[in-house]
């Protein structure tokens, strides 16, 4: 997932007017136009997540349950561009990091970080899943508590992602970066990891909203038992229900279209990472890496408009400055 830049040991600063573009000045004039976009990346990452962090915390209205896992999720994104987006993408190599501890340690925080942003999305979704289906639990005087226990084994769990080669099979030693890296138990982990935290819980959300939504657009008569449960509430509810399971549908497919090439090509390559990629597949790597990583920056827009509450009441903050003004 995190493969180190071949053109990273051919650094220049500059091709001087006048003379020819050899090869190695091609590469260094790719490496820098790639260091450029990680710098747009970093910059509106850190942007939109700081925005969106700092609005739902100082907002009151916006201090609930659920907005508690999105705030942990844009908290994320802020340690995603200035801890790892930043050293690793765009300061590695004019610090010269790749010859430190950082140069192993940085990738193993990017593992742990994109596991983090899935686990944060299957909490968000669990959540809203609750609250639709089994909206007198949700609101239980509990539910607050198990809420933050959830959010720190979030983090917990990524971290020991991080933290376990570190520890074990992969100890830091300055000048065999690549070395370690390369190696055979860096790749299985990375792929059991990708396995166990990444595709399971996407895999188990996709059948679980597949199924609910089959209930209510498709089997009517089932969806009246279910509603039947809830007499009380009225249609405007149940279509308020229905709209939020379909909106966590969409952010569960973007947060897959952005992620899943990225990893499905790693572990399509898997099998000749240490033999060495070729061209093509390093072009393609690049790309789906652009792709992947690009996803935090825009991740608190899409939450932003896909939650009601939170776009009402920017909407609301966006007409008093219009009418102030």
């Amino acid at each position: 997932m995190d493969r180190l830049t071949a053109t990273a040991s051919t650094i220049i600063t500059g091709t001087p007017s006048g003379m020819n573009i050899t090869p190695t000045d091609q590469q260094n004039l790719a490496y820098f136009g790639e260091t450029y976009v990680f710098v747009i990346i970093t910059v509106v990452t850190v942007i939109t997540n700081m925005i969106m962090f700092c609005f739902i915390i100082f907002e009151r209205k916006l201090r609930s349950r659920s907005n508690w896992i999105l705030a942990s999720m844009f908290c994320t994104g802020i340690i995603y561009g200035l801890v790892y987006l930043l050293p690793r993408w765009v300061l590695f190599f004019p610090l010269k990091l790749h010859l430190s501890y950082a140069c192993q340690i940085l990738p193993m925080f990017g593992s742990a970080l994109t596991i983090n942003f899935n686990l944060h999305v299957v909490l968000v979704s669990v959540d809203r899943y609750c609250c639709v289906l089994y909206p007198y639990q949700y609101h239980m005087p509990r539910a607050p508590i198990i809420t933050r226990y959830a959010i720190v084994g979030v983090w917990l769990i990524s971290l020991f992602v991080a933290i376990i080669p570190l520890f074990t099979f992969l100890i830091p030693i300055i000048g065999q970066c690549g070395t370690q890296l390369n190696s055979h138990s860096f790749h299985t982990y990375t792929v059991v990891t990708l396995f166990l935290l990444f595709y399971l819980p996407l895999f188990i959300l996709c059948i679980v909203y597949t199924r609910i939504l089959w209930i209510v657009n498709i089997h009517t008569q089932r969806r009246k038992e279910i509603l039947s449960l809830h007499q009380s509430e009225p249609t405007s509810i149940v279509r308020r229900n229905l709209r939020a399971i379909t909106h966590m549908m969409i952010l569960i497919g973007l947060f897959m279209a952005f992620w899943l090439p990225s990893t499905i090509h790693y572990i399509v390559l898997f099998p000749k990472i240490r033999i060495g990629l070729d061209e093509h597949d390093r072009f393609i790597s690049k790309i789906l890496r652009y792709i992947s990583l690009a996803y935090p920056a825009i991740n608190p827009l899409l939450y932003a408009y896909f939650t009601p509450i939170i776009r009402s009441e920017i909407n609301r903050k966006i007409r008093v400055k219009a009418v102030c003004s």
